[in-house]
């Protein structure tokens, strides 16, 4: 169960906060949330569209210093969780793979990142996402 105001210190947390608040997949969309250097929840949530279904190299890096940039410019701020929404069944697909591979391997502040889908929201693993990803 998800207690806002409580840490979000093991991947059962991160999955619970990301069922309850984005839930089941309706459209595409990325939402990211700033954790605090307790791992608390802050109030930004920042739901993005429009992130191109491809990774582009250019893109992933442009992503991950504005990951960076925003971590830097929030105050407490310590690091991101991504979620990735997307209808479709829960495997991961390539396109979001290589989002997930490419922005673990920058040097942005990501805590996790997971997909929300049909089937619910679950982690996912960026060394999984690296074997998916072309």
């Amino acid at each position: 169960m998800f207690e806002p105001l409580l840490p979000l210190t093991t991947d059962a947390d991160l999955v619970a906060m990301a069922t309850e608040l984005v839930g089941v997949a309706i459209r595409r969309r990325t939402w990211l949330f700033v954790l605090d250097d307790e791992q608390r929840l802050s109030p930004i949530v920042i739901p993005m569209d429009g992130v191109p279904a491809d990774a582009d190299p250019a893109h992933v890096a442009i992503l991950a210093a504005r990951l960076g940039e925003l971590v830097a410019g929030v105050p407490g701020a310590a690091s991101v969780v991504l979620v990735w929404e997307r209808p479709g069944a829960a495997d991961v697909r390539m396109q979001e793979a290589d989002w997930i591979a490419g922005l673990a391997a920058s040097d942005a502040p990501i805590r996790a990142q997971l997909v929300a889908s049909d089937d619910g929201v679950h982690l996912v693993d960026p060394a999984f996402a690296a074997v998916v990803a072309r």
